[in-house]
């Protein structure tokens, strides 16, 4: 087995450092998918000298060790959504999810970003007498918005995933998109570059001063400046998030028709350190297995061995009549999240700061909310994240 992250990006070529000194009018610091959805949303709404600046390279870090699982109920449920901004805000927000997982796929359909994008119908999964999450109740909630949520069980389950360890589960169609995160997110790059965006790769960000950011190479004059770095971020509120991914070697379609998963979808349980998994592009499968919380610094990405057991074992457990079914890659990444998992904002005069939003498809909203923001513009989610 390979302790690598499995995600490549074959020809991208990573763009030169900064070596000069510059002036923009929006600064955008990180070149994860918030950075890169904030740059851009920038450039779509008539923004011009726009630059992005990342340490390493883009999707270095959360956003390309990530599953890339996009989906609509993600470290949240639409009662978690309900309870913390009441049933019509709740139901609204997880329409502007939903709404932004379409405007994903549109946009890499748009561009044609290569990123092996695969929509899929998702699958969350409960247990008889264990689980931290009423899946009947949740069931209702979707339901009551979306007629196309289906509740299963019995065979009704077992025609949607081929196995005894799951007791019943919410089918909800068109709610994931499987995605190579990496290829995604330095595709993207390419994208907003094409608007006219300058990106500088391996530039790290060493603090700023009355409207001018450091280099190790070059000074930025800026208007307005985007913290994006997740993770990273040094307030206390933004959580640092261990998951493990382990992928195996392809499946033959038979084995995958056995299994229920011929038919692509995004699973997940209902345990707070829950089980995910998916089926790549090339026939693989993806399981993943998490949380923990780390201190800021610790960025091992080498398979956290207690997860890894608990991969393989499952693997077993949930697929025994597949033979020979061996992980070939694992890894662990990082990222970032507040304690009830929406983004933590920051405005402080000409910057702001955004992280701990959990999923991607949070990331980009927030970049489409921050991009309004910086232009005074009014925000589609002005009711959802702070203003």
């Amino acid at each position: 087995m390979k302790h690598e992250v499995f995600w490549k990006n074959p020809g991208y070529q990573v763009r030169p450092e900064l070596k000069e000194d510059i002036e923009c009018d929006y600064l955008i610091v990180g070149g994860g998918i918030t950075g890169v959805s904030t740059a851009y949303f920038l450039s779509k709404l008539g923004a011009t000298n726009i630059v992005l600046i990342e340490k390493k390279e883009i999707a270095s870090g959360a956003t390309g060790k990530a599953a890339g699982s996009l989906v609509v109920r993600g470290e949240s449920d639409l009662q978690d959504y309900i309870k913390i901004q009441g049933p019509k805000n709740g139901e609204e927000y997880w329409n502007q999810i939903q709404k932004a997982l379409k405007d994903i796929y549109n946009i890499i359909q748009e561009e044609s970003i290569d990123c092996d994008a695969e929509p899929q119908d998702t699958l969350y999964v409960g247990y008889k007498d264990k689980g931290d999450i009423n899946l009947v109740e949740e069931y209702e909630e979707e339901k009551k918005i979306d007629h196309r949520a289906r509740f299963v069980e019995g065979e009704e389950l077992k025609k949607e995933l081929n196995t005894d360890y799951y007791h019943h589960g919410i089918v909800s169609a068109q709610h994931g998109l499987s995605v190579n995160p990496l290829k995604f997110t330095q595709n993207f790059s390419k994208v907003v570059e094409k608007y006219g965006v300058k990106i500088y790769e391996n530039t790290p960000y060493l603090g700023s001063e009355d409207h001018i950011a450091l280099t190790p190479q070059g000074k930025i004059k800026y208007k307005k400046m985007v913290i994006a770095i997740d993770a990273d971020h040094a307030d206390l509120r933004v959580q640092t998030q261990k998951t493990t991914i382990g992928i195996t070697r392809p499946l033959i379609e038979e084995e995958l028709m056995a299994t229920g998963l011929n038919r692509r979808k995004i699973v997940w349980d209902s345990m707070a350190d829950y089980h995910y998994f998916k089926v790549t592009k090339d026939k693989r499968i993806l399981f993943g297995y998490g949380l923990i919380i780390t201190e800021k610094m610790y960025r091992d990405t080498s398979p956290h061995p207690e997860h890894l057991d608990k991969i393989k074992k499952y693997l077993k457990q949930l697929f025994p009549y597949l033979e020979n079914l061996e992980l070939e890659y694992a890894w662990t990444g990082s990222f970032g999240v507040t304690a009830d998992y929406e983004p933590h904002f920051k405005f402080d005069g000409d910057t702001i700061e955004m992280a701990g939003a959990g999923t991607q498809v949070v990331c980009f909203m927030a970049g489409e909310h921050i991009a309004n923001k910086l232009l005074d513009k009014t925000s589609p989610l002005e009711d959802y994240f702070p203003g």
